[in-house]
């Protein structure tokens, strides 16, 4: 297949949004496929792997001259919604400027120099297929348009939902503009891609086209093997990535350490990625402070490391159904390390199940039952709190992943057409005989 991978996030920047696609299109290559990148351009830090040839991708910069940052309405907004912005404040007013300026998102600023490396790109080489892999979902109006103007079909991948983000902070107005532009993009698309079954129901009671789920999955080949652990008297509790404040809150954790008496000296919970702005806060209000450590950002292949070398890794998620469908890559991670995963978030999700089903760790619901927990493992600590069961992870590797992926994919660009019965042979269908010719010219000679 020849195939456009559309996405503003690629490696080397370090971002979660550019491990999955950077990933699917070393998978893609190395099956043979050829494969081009329309991507953004390099964020810092640049400590992602590049696993594909550089030659493949385009890079257009964005448009900067359109994504100043302007701190005052423009002139064109009405009279009376400047009065009443200026009235709530300076804050108020870049919040709306921006929420009205930045459509479909803050990368819209991407979306006429990519048009441009599109178009000359689609000029000289036509695709079987073009994937656009969101957020930001300027990717995929990208997409949509350069689908419309070639004639290739397109799939929109969802890593995340587009108007249903529960973590989507733009003002409640915003949200009617944006499912706007989500259906008439989505509407056009072949079919669609996400990272979750319950956003795959959802998409699919409001698109006529085909769903499928691809989970994000763990790279093997990326797995590190954890150190001997000698006999230690500390549980290392790690967490990596992002923290969303208001939404994804470790409190529950600082509660139980701090009813652990005598044995809170035995914890220690380090973050990386967060700012200690955002922890610290929280740790000094439970009075566990002196348990944890916010160590800063960290390159991909180190937080593969830090992981399989924790004893118990920590992951986040807001307490609440809207959460249901959200499924971090991180997790993934947590299984490729088989370290147990200590979830702080909804119980009744979708990652909770996974925990259970696959005995993967501890889900806490109950600010002593996750004390009790502690101490148990604190008590395993003399001989090695065990990894998790190879079959904890069974089916989730990129490679089971991306290969069912791939198989959608050939669907859509070779679709199978449905077998006709034949209609009844005679002579003159058998030899294409024009109507009105003698009977005797379809006889054979």
């Amino acid at each position: 297949m020849k195939l456009l991978l559309v996405s503003y996030w690629f490696p080397p920047s370090n971002t979660i949004g550019a491990v999955r696609v950077g990933k699917l299109a070393k998978f893609l290559h190395a099956r043979g496929h050829d494969v081009r990148v329309l991507c953004g351009p390099e964020v810092a830090p640049t400590t992602l792997p590049l696993e594909v040839p550089q030659d493949l991708l385009l890079r257009p910069p964005p448009d900067t001259a359109n994504g100043v940052e302007t701190p005052v309405p423009h002139p064109g907004f009405p009279r009376l919604l400047r009065r009443m912005l200026t009235a709530r404040g300076e804050a108020a007013v870049r919040l709306h400027y921006r929420a009205l300026r930045d459509i479909p998102d803050k990368r819209v600023v991407w979306l006429r120099p990519a048009l441009a490396a599109g178009r000359a790109l689609l000029q000289q080489w036509q695709p079987d297929l073009i994937v656009a892999s969101g957020p930001p979902f300027t990717g995929a109006v990208l997409a949509h348009r350069l689908g419309r103007e070639s004639g290739v079909p397109w799939i929109a991948e969802l890593r995340d939902p587009w108007t249903d983000d529960p973590y989507n902070a733009a003002p409640r107005w915003r949200r009617h503009i944006d499912r706007f532009v989500e259906r008439r993009t989505l509407s056009t698309a072949a079919a669609l891609v996400c990272v979750s079954p319950p956003v795959a129901r959802d998409l699919a009671a409001r698109y006529d086209v085909p769903v499928r789920t691809v989970l994000n999955g763990f790279s093997p080949e990326d797995m590190v093997e954890p150190p001997a652990r000698p006999p230690g008297d500390t549980l290392s509790i790690v967490y990596t990535g992002s923290i969303y404040v208001g939404f994804r809150d470790p409190s529950k954790l600082f509660a139980a350490i701090a009813r652990l008496g005598p044995l809170r000296s035995r914890v220690e919970v380090r973050f990386y990625g967060p700012t200690a702005a955002q922890i610290m806060p929280l740790a000094a209000r439970h009075g566990v402070a002196d348990r944890v450590q916010v160590c800063g950002n960290v390159g991909y292949r180190e937080s593969l490391a830090l992981q399989a070398a924790a004893d118990v890794l920590l992951l986040l998620q807001r307490d609440h159904p809207s959460d249901d469908g959200n499924i971090p890559a991180k997790f993934f991670e947590y299984l490729g390390a088989r370290r147990p995963i200590l979830l702080l978030g909804y119980a009744r999700g979708v990652i909770a199940d996974m925990i259970r089903t696959r005995g993967a760790g501890f889900i806490a619901q109950d600010t002593d039952d996750l004390a009790a927990q502690l101490r148990q493992w604190i008590g395993q600590l003399p001989a090695g709190i065990p990894p998790l069961p190879e079959a904890a992870r069974d089916g989730l590797s990129r490679t089971e992943q991306f290969g069912a992926y791939e198989a959608f994919l050939a669907e859509l660009a070779c679709p199978v057409r449905p077998v006709r019965e034949p209609a009844p042979m005679t002579t003159r269908t058998a030899l294409a005989v024009p109507d009105g010719w003698p009977a005797a010219a379809a006889r054979p000679r």
